[in-house]
C-alpha cells in the first residue's frame, strides 16, 4: 500500500464519472469488495471534490475464500484510512461455500442494516459493462423477461426508497479499462482467484467472452450489450407506466386489480404480473409460471400458479398472493432439472465439488440446513412433494427416524410455512426437507466432486 498522499494522488487520475443529479442529498455508501472494479469506483468518487465527504465505504467479508476474504477486509479498510473515507465493515456468520442467494441475501441484510444507521438512501455499486454482457447473456438463455434482460441499469429505485446508482455503466467503462487505469495510475487491488475458475456460470461466460468475445462479436462488443440492455429497460419502463395508468396497483390489502387488463397485449400483462410480484418480494420469476395467470388476466378468467414457491391467484378480476397458510404443494412426485430453479416450489439442484475447505465446513456443522444441503445422491433419483401427515425419515447425527412435523415444531419452523416447505426423496426416501438437515442415508463421508447441492430460493 502506498502513502497516503501518493495514493491520493493517484486517485485523481482516473476520469471522472458522470454527475450525480442534482436532487440527491445526503450521505452516498460505497460498496466496496477490494477488487478492481470497486476500488476504481471508490477512487473515482473520491476524485470529486464535490461528492468526496459525502462518501462512506460498506465491506462485507463472505467469508467465502478463507483468511482471503478476511486479508480483503483488511485491504478495504486500510485503503479508506488513507483516503479518509468512513469504513464500516461485517461479515457472514458463517464460513466456507455458500449459494449465490445466500451471499446476496446475507449482503443485502448488511446494506439494509447501515441504511438504517447510517442514514443514507443511495448505494452506487461497480457495475460496469462487461457485467452487462456476462448478465444478458446468462438471462437470455434461461428466458428472462424485460426487467430481468434490462438489469443491472444505471439508476434501480426500491420499494423501501433507498436507490442503487452504477456510474461506471453510464460511463461506458469496461473491464479493460479499469485494469489499464488502475496500472497506469498505479493503484493497488486485491485480486479474487475464485473469479477465473469454471466454478460457477458467470465465470464460465467471462472465461469464454474474454477468449473470443472480440473476434466473434467485433470490437465494443459490450457498448451494443449495454445498448440493448437500456433499450429493453425503456421499454419495460413503458410498460409499468401504461399498467399503472390503467389502475393496476396494488392497493391496501396487497392486491392488484385486472380488469383493466382484459385483452390487452400479453407483454403489458406479464409487465403488470411482474410488478404485482416484486412488491411481495418475488424476484426473476419464471415465464412459464406466468403463462396460466397471463392466460387468465386477458380472458377476464380465473386461473391460479405457483411462483418460486408462493401461490398466486387471479380472481373476480383480482390478482392475490395466497398466505402460507392456505398452501399446499400437493401430493404428487415431480423430477428436479439440474441447474433450474422449479418455480412450483423454489428448489434449485446441481453438481459441485466439496474440496477439503467445505468438507471441513460440512463435517462442523457450520453451514446451516435452512436454505442449503450437500447431499450424496444421484440427481436423477430426486423428485420432490408436497409434506404429507405421516411423513418420516432419518436426519443426519440422529438416533433414528422422526416425524417430519416433530422435527419442523423442535426447530420452531412456523406453523404456517410448514405446507409451503417441499419435500425431497430419494428413490422413495426422505433425503431432505428446507431448515432440517439432509438423511443419514445420503451423508457425505468426504471431499468428493459431483456432490449434489439442493437450494431452496423461496422468498
Amino acid at each position: 500500500m502506498p502513502p497516503s498522499e501518493i495514493l491520493r494522488a493517484a486517485a485523481r487520475k482516473l476520469p471522472r464519472l458522470p454527475t450525480l443529479p442534482a436532487d440527491v442529498h445526503g450521505a452516498i455508501a460505497v460498496a466496496v469488495s477490494g477488487g478492481a472494479d470497486s476500488i476504481y469506483l471508490l477512487c473515482a468518487l473520491w476524485a470529486d471534490e464535490t461528492l468526496r465527504s459525502r462518501l462512506v465505504v460498506l465491506h462485507f467479508d463472505h467469508r467465502v475464500r478463507g483468511e482471503d476474504s478476511a486479508e480483503d477486509a483488511r485491504f478495504v479498510q486500510d485503503f479508506c484510512a488513507l483516503l479518509g473515507v468512513p469504513y464500516k465493515g461485517d461479515q457472514r456468520e458463517f464460513s466456507g461455500p455458500a449459494s449465490e442467494l445466500e451471499l446476496r441475501e446475507t449482503r443485502n441484510g448488511f446494506f439494509t442494516a447501515q441504511r438504517k444507521v447510517l442514514g443514507f438512501d443511495l448505494l452506487c455499486t461497480a457495475h460496469h459493462l462487461d457485467d452487462v454482457a456476462e448478465t444478458l447473456l446468462l438471462r437470455l438463455a434461461r428466458g428472462a423477461g424485460l426487467s430481468g434482460l434490462s438489469a443491472p441499469r444505471v439508476w434501480q429505485s426500491f420499494k423501501d426508497s433507498h436507490h442503487r446508482w452504477r456510474p461506471l455503466i453510464a460511463a461506458g467503462v469496461t473491464k479493460e479499462k479499469i485494469l489499464s487505469s488502475l496500472l497506469e495510475a498505479g493503484l493497488p487491488w486485491r485480486e479474487d482467484a475464485t473469479n477465473v475458475l469454471p466454478v460457477a456460470a458467470r465465470n464460465r461466460v467471462r472465461i469464454w467472452l474474454k477468449d473470443g468475445g472480440e473476434s466473434a462479436l467485433g470490437r465494443d462488443y459490450q457498448q451494443g450489450f449495454a445498448r440493448s440492455s437500456r433499450i429493453l429497460g425503456e421499454s419495460q419502463s413503458a410498460l409499468a407506466t401504461w399498467a399503472e395508468d390503467l389502475g393496476c396497483v396494488v392497493g391496501v390489502e396487497e392486491s392488484m386489480p385486472v380488469v383493466a387488463l382484459k385483452g390487452r397485449p400479453e407483454a403489458l400483462i406479464r409487465e403488470a404480473l411482474s410488478q404485482f410480484l416484486y412488491y411481495h418480494g418475488i424476484a426473476e420469476p419464471g415465464l412459464a409460471s406466468l403463462l396460466p395467470l397471463v392466460s387468465a388476466i386477458r380472458s377476464g378468467e380465473a386461473a391460479q400458479s405457483a411462483v418460486r414457491g408462493r401461490i398466486v391467484r387471479v380472481q373476480a378480476h383480482q390478482l392475490t398472493l395466497l398466505p402460507l397458510s392456505a398452501q399446499s404443494l400437493g401430493s404428487s412426485e415431480r423430477p428436479l432439472v439440474e441447474g433450474v430453479t422449479d418455480d412450483e416450489c423454489g428448489l434449485l439442484a446441481e453438481l459441485v465439488d466439496i474440496d477439503d475447505a467445505l468438507w471441513s465446513k460440512l463435517s462442523r456443522g457450520d453451514i446451516p440446513p435452512d436454505r442449503l444441503a450437500y447431499l450424496n445422491a444421484p440427481l436423477k433419483d430426486l423428485v420432490w412433494r408436497g409434506k404429507s401427515d405421516g411423513d418420516r425419515y432419518h436426519p443426519l447425527g440422529a438416533p433414528g427416524s422422526a416425524k417430519v412435523s416433530d422435527l419442523l415444531i423442535n426447530r420452531k419452523i412456523p406453523v404456517e410455512r410448514r405446507a409451503a416447505l417441499p419435500v425431497v426423496l430419494a428413490r422413495g426416501a426422505i433425503v431432505w426437507v428446507p431448515g432440517l438437515p439432509p438423511a443419514e442415508a445420503v451423508r457425505l463421508s468426504g471431499p468428493v466432486k459431483g456432490a449434489l447441492r439442493l437450494t431452496w430460493q423461496r422468498p
